[in-house]
């Protein structure tokens, strides 16, 4: 038996398309909007709709305004959804992250976990959110018919602490956009460079600005290092928006002696983030924990090398393209940028070279194309002869 299975997939947490699991579900979602094989629908605040220029009014379920706080969210998922999706005769729900796992959806539900953060980094929530992230989200989890992993890393931990069967799990890598993610052109990177007034060489780090999650502090200071040690004029760049504990990372960047070549410029516009990439020399990736780690590959598709933490999912998704460092040692961070300018032009292009290719195995088709089998795979939808 073949047909075309309704789905609903929620966008009601994704931060304006700002975050990780924003970009996740406005990728996968805007292209999975054209397989015939399945009729997807979106539920979300309609102040999003512009990420999904595809849905017209009748595959567009609105959230309301007034849910757009954490609790209120939760709630609404919880609450009004279950029966909306009975009122719509949805085959399929599809959750992008374990913070709104329905627990009684009374159709078929599928998670994408994409960390399992509040195991890891005990100290990154408060109180509630963190018995909310190790007691009850393992529970709603095992209650799912489905669930996809962004890493093998992060299926690893759902098997060691929500305790799921390896089987129920589906790893399905992030992608990137093969046109938007590449090298650019010199005549648009000298562009760029002014118009950001970039005088001097630099290096990035692309990630909201999160205390301590994202390591920004011991970053700073390895920084600071490698400026003492060497002779390198170069700059830092903190591209990201602010977010819990950006107030402590800020206060570090003032008292840095070299706060002046220190940069945060806030948000990074899609549009622009392959120009920082490639305009940098190199992408440094402190994290103290990734599920995934979306720059470490965009950043490589760009022709960019990549230092970065050997945590958690990076190491898998940077291959062996990147140059690791314990992200809770300075000195070894320090080392990894010595390690970086140390490096011929030869040993500098071989590099750039494994990056690209690298890169070439992650890509949002490939990741739309899998889970839409999923979606058919856990209805038990045989596909198209």
């Amino acid at each position: 038996m073949s047909q075309r299975i309704k789905i609903l997939l929620s966008a009601g947490m994704i931060q304006s398309g700002l975050s990780g699991v924003g970009r996740y579900v406005v990728e996968l979602a805007n292209r999975m909007r054209s397989f015939d094989t399945i009729d997807l629908h979106i539920a979300g605040f309609d102040a999003d709709r512009a990420l999904f220029p595809d849905f017209d009014d009748a595959h567009w379920l609105s959230i309301p305004a007034s849910a757009t706080s954490g609790v209120k969210n939760v709630l609404w998922h919880q609450v009004k959804l279950p029966r909306l999706l009975r009122q719509h005769g949805y085959d399929l729900l599809h959750i992008p992250s374990y913070r709104r796992i329905v627990a009684c959806p009374k159709i078929p539900q599928l998670v994408t976990i994409h960390d399992c953060a509040p195991f890891r980094l005990r100290d990154k929530y408060g109180l509630l959110r963190g018995l909310f992230g190790r007691q009850l989200s393992p529970w709603l989890a095992r209650r799912c018919n489905a669930v996809i992993s962004v890493s093998h890393f992060t299926k690893q931990d759902l098997v060691k602490f929500y305790k799921l069967p390896s089987e129920q799990i589906e790893v399905v890598h992030n992608g990137l956009s093969r046109d938007v993610y590449c090298p650019q052109q010199i005549e648009d990177l000298r562009t760029f460079r002014a118009k950001h007034g970039l005088e001097q060489p630099y290096l990035i780090y692309v990630s909201r600005l999160e205390h301590p999650g994202k390591n920004h502090v011991r970053l700073i200071e390895a920084y600071e290092d490698f400026r003492d040690n060497t002779e390198q004029a170069i700059q830092l760049v903190l591209g990201g928006a602010p977010w819990h504990g950006a107030e402590v990372i800020q206060k570090r960047v003032t008292d840095s002696p070299y706060a002046k070549d220190i940069l945060l410029p806030g948000f990074m516009e899609e549009a622009e983030l392959p120009l920082w990439y490639a305009g940098a020399e190199a992408l440094v990736f402190p994290s103290l924990i990734e599920g995934f780690g979306l720059p470490v590959v965009e950043a490589l598709a760009c022709g960019v090398r990549v230092v970065s933490s050997d945590s958690g999912s990076l190491p898998e998704v940077g291959g062996e393209a990147a140059i690791y460092f314990d992200p809770e040692s300075v000195s070894g961070m320090t080392g990894a940028l010595e390690m970086l300018y140390s490096e011929s032009s030869e040993q500098i292009q071989q590099r750039i070279e494994r990056g690209l290719k690298h890169a070439s195995l992650f890509d949002w088709d490939i990741a739309a194309k899998l889970t839409c089998q999923r979606y058919r795979d856990t209805l038990k939808v045989k596909n198209p002869a």
